[in-house]
């Protein structure tokens, strides 16, 4: 294990979607990590920016311009790849979270398609960097080269999937299966972890009783039963953090969001709703072995962000600070060349 991999490896994130009255679309999402020496940046990729990767022989591969700026939330994951996007927005208004899923990696390209070749991890940038709609991704996956290696400071072959939002309302997640990519429909915009996303939608079937209508009175077997308290409605809700737990969660907070007409309002009940997924340190701990000795990975939101597509704003929060820092397009107008600052 080399000084930067991390002891326990998991990103138990949560990515939603809520609309306002109007229909205008706001995407949610946490990033939980162990502590590590790692830190995120926000970066600003102008229009124009240059991309290029290196493939499974070292070699250059595609090369490619971001059509749209873009702001992301970046971490380096290899050597000599010190702004990897794990969260963003284009000006287009397509935005995407990278979520941990493990998986057994895509299959081998041909080494003469090296040349046009991405690896997995950068799928989310690429997205952002050439398409304004996820129909228009979705078109662009069928051709893309893609390949999946180790990443250096998890010690995982790419262990990733992707959630697309657009301005428009449409959503997909791009994952691994058998050595292919797979590209599905989300029509709730939610994603969290493992299992594959097709599971977490059949497990849906299971909470056919979710509703947020408590029911504080009823009669059973002759005896009347009182509710003391208002907020049983989400006693079917599972407790746990676990990635099924939740998708179910997450579920049930953005289809009853509450819709208003003002985006500022709207973000406000965002924020609402993402702090039932915010996770203390402390809280669940991860207890591992290396060389005979204890290590303890204590997993906690490193950050939080609100997504606004329609009007191209990323809201930050660090475990740090009470307030979420707002970033806008229009900050950047006159940058030509990319900017990062640490935000953690």
């Amino acid at each position: 294990m080399s000084q930067n991999q991390l002891p326990h490896l998991t990103f138990a994130c949560t990515s939603l979607r809520v609309n306002d009255k109007k229909g205008n679309v706001y995407h949610g999402r946490t990033l939980e990590f162990p502590e590590s020496p790692l830190k995120t940046n926000f970066t600003y990729f102008p229009q124009g920016h240059v991309f290029q990767h290196k493939t499974p022989d070292g070699s250059l591969g595609l090369q490619y311009h971001a059509q749209y700026p873009i702001m992301a939330l970046t971490m380096p994951q290899n050597e000599n790849e010190l702004h990897d996007c794990l969260e963003g927005i284009n000006s287009a208004g397509l935005s995407f979270s990278l979520n941990m899923y493990h998986h057994k990696g895509l299959k081998s390209l041909e080494q003469s398609q090296y040349a046009n070749s991405i690896p997995f991890e950068a799928v989310g940038e690429w997205g952002l960097a050439n398409f304004s709609t996820v129909s228009e991704l979705k078109e662009g996956l069928k051709t893309a080269f893609v390949w999946s290696g180790i990443i250096e400071v998890l010690g995982l072959n790419s262990p990733f999937h992707f959630a697309f939002y657009d301005k428009q309302g449409d959503c997909i997640v791009v994952e691994i299966k058998d050595g292919e990519l797979a590209v599905y429909d989300n029509p709730i915009g939610v994603m969290t972890n493992g299992p594959e996303f097709p599971w977490h939608l059949t497990n849906l079937n299971n909470y056919t009783q979710l509703t947020n209508i408590d029911v504080p009175v009823s009669t059973i077997g002759g005896l009347q039963l009182v509710q003391p308290d208002s907020g049983i409605a989400t006693h079917n809700l599972p407790a746990s953090n676990t990635s099924v737990g939740r998708f179910i969660k997450a579920f049930y907070y953005s289809s009853y969001a509450n819709q208003v007409e003002d985006p500022d309002e709207q973000i406000i009940e965002l924020s609402h709703i993402m702090n039932n997924f915010d996770r203390p340190k402390n809280i669940n701990v991860v207890q591992t072995q290396q060389n005979g000795q204890p290590i303890l990975a204590r997993e906690y939101t490193v950050w939080t962000t609100l997504t606004d597509l329609s009007r191209g704003l990323l809201y930050v929060r660090e475990y740090s600070k009470l307030n979420y820092t707002q970033y806008d397009f229009k900050q950047f107008e006159n940058e030509t060349s990319l900017y990062s600052i640490v935000i953690n």
